[in-house]
């Protein structure tokens, strides 16, 4: 996320125009989250939980990470 800040920054401030309460209120967190973001070198299991919703795996081919804001990145295993 840190790496694409500017693509995942652009998408919560539209959510910000929402007229859902709940999305405004995620897109809040999570700017203010990638606000302060800085790239990390291990695991942070504090960070996770803050941020992912779910994580399903495919045969061991992909995996979709779903973000607690309704984003989900998918990622091929190699």
């Amino acid at each position: 996320m840190v790496q694409n800040k500017d693509y995942f920054m652009e998408k919560w401030k539209e959510r910000l125009q929402s007229d859902n309460v709940l999305v405004r209120y995620k897109a809040r967190q999570f700017i203010k989250m990638l606000e302060k973001a800085k790239l990390i070198e291990e695991f942070d299991i504090d960070l996770f939980f803050r941020i992912v919703e779910k994580m399903t795996v495919f045969d061991g081919e992909k995996v979709i990470v779903s973000l607690m804001d309704g984003t989900e990145v998918e990622c091929e295993i190699e």
